[in-house]
């Protein structure tokens, strides 16, 4: 063998002895990862009671479809997004362990929040001053997680409520506006307004894209109502449901805002969708001449 060769098998097997002991170094240096903070898995919790100190509490419900429904301070449809955000906490591996049974000293001997996922408690105590964090207590264990959910917690129940004005996956089968009045029948929608002007586009497609826009309108806010006095009113019937839906017209502009009255909330929406759900559509070859 050649010495040029005995050379380069040399400063190979050199390359491979230090690949491997920089990736063991690495390996030995690399951080262990908790363990989730529970044993509770979040897709298996029924129901979450969050009771808040001088605050209403808050009751949320999964239903038989697998969505969340709101049952206190009021009935409305849950934010998924929001409560699958709160179950987080369950699964959390980004912790630390707090060695001390000091409850007072965290604020956890009196705690703003308590959750109970089912039967299954977490409390809330004092922020910490590092790094956005808070103390929370699990059985008897003290620990400090990212200060993520306290504020929205403490916040306006109303935080947890839907932004979709008529909840998860509607089927409208009657709406009634002030402008029009379309209901389903025989799998058709019937335009049932009296005065029809001949640019109103009446085809199936048409009425069923208005239908659409109701399904899917989503407020950007919701708040609690506040009396009104306009008298213009929406009424919308979904399959399933004895009773319809009414909201009242609080604004058409700059925002569009619809009142629920019986639930006292109100949505507030962009002013660019009153067309779209108040305004029957236009023929296109009237629209083309204009």
């Amino acid at each position: 063998m050649s010495k040029r060769w005995l050379v380069n098998i040399i400063l190979l097997v050199l390359i491979i002895a230090l690949g491997l002991l920089v990736f063991y170094t690495l390996e030995q240096n690399k951080p262990v990862e908790n363990p989730v903070l529970t044993d509770l898995k979040p897709a298996t919790v029924q129901s979450i009671q969050i009771e808040r100190s001088g605050k209403r509490s808050i009751t949320l419900l999964k239903t038989a479809t697998g969505s969340w429904q709101i049952t206190a301070p009021f009935e409305l449809t849950a934010n998924n997004f929001q409560v699958e955000n709160l179950l987080q906490i369950l699964s959390l591996r980004d912790y630390t362990k707090i060695a001390s049974s000091n409850l007072a000293e965290f604020k956890l001997d009196k705690p703003a929040v308590t959750i109970k996922f089912d039967q299954f408690t977490v409390t809330f105590g004092d922020s910490s001053p590092i790094n956005y964090q808070r103390y929370i207590q699990i059985n008897n264990a003290v620990y400090l997680i990212r200060d993520t959910w306290y504020y929205y917690l403490t916040g306006d129940a109303l935080a947890f409520a839907s932004l979709s004005l008529l909840g998860n996956e509607p089927k409208i089968i009657e709406l009634e506006t002030p402008n029009y009045h379309l209901k389903l029948q025989d799998a058709k929608w019937i335009l049932k307004t009296v005065a029809i002007s001949e640019n109103i586009d009446t085809s199936i497609d048409a009425l069923g894209a208005m239908i659409d826009n109701w399904q899917h309108a989503s407020a950007y806010d919701i708040k609690s109502y506040d009396d009104v006095t306009d008298e213009e009113h929406v009424k919308v019937t979904l399959l399933g449901q004895s009773q319809p839906i009414n909201f009242i017209i609080v604004s058409k502009a700059p925002d569009l805002i619809l009142a629920r009255e019986e639930k006292k909330v109100q949505y507030k929406l962009s002013g660019t969708q009153y067309d779209k759900l108040f305004q029957l559509p236009i023929k296109t070859d009237i629209k083309d001449k204009d």
